[in-house]
């Protein structure tokens, strides 16, 4: 059995769990459809990861924007991605061109942790993933 690092990153990509307020302040949740379809997508271009959708005591997400600090309350997607050119321009291509608008955000917050060392292990065998 052996581990070690491999040119994979982690991207953690933070999604609203509740769209902007609208013209009374009310923020109206996201369907959970939407993230469904996202983790779906994220699955069939990169071969897996995991959704975590907290509906009690969800993590915070705070930023600067014109001024004034904002606030959301998040879901997250983590997957683990090949740490490459084509990864991160199909990342940063599908932020803008998919999530921004089925979330309906200023912008979409992508995290890169690496490099990741990772080892899975079933019934059949122990393998490295590199």
């Amino acid at each position: 059995m052996s581990n070690g690092t491999s040119s994979w990153v982690t991207v953690l990509l933070r999604l609203p769990l509740f769209y902007n307020p609208d013209a009374s302040g009310y923020r109206n949740p996201v369907e959970d459809g939407k993230f469904l379809d996202t983790a779906d997508e994220i699955a069939r271009q990169f071969g897996g990861g995991t959704l975590f959708v907290f509906r009690h005591d969800p993590p915070r997400g705070f930023w600067w924007d014109e001024g004034f600090v904002d606030r959301d309350v998040l879901a997250l997607i983590e997957v683990d991605v090949p740490d490459s050119m084509e990864s991160r321009e199909w990342l940063r291509a599908y932020a803008r061109d998919v999530l921004r608008g089925r979330f309906l955000q200023k912008a979409i917050y992508l995290k890169f942790v690496g490099p990741v060392e990772h080892l899975i292990v079933s019934e059949e065998e122990v393998r490295d993933e590199d």
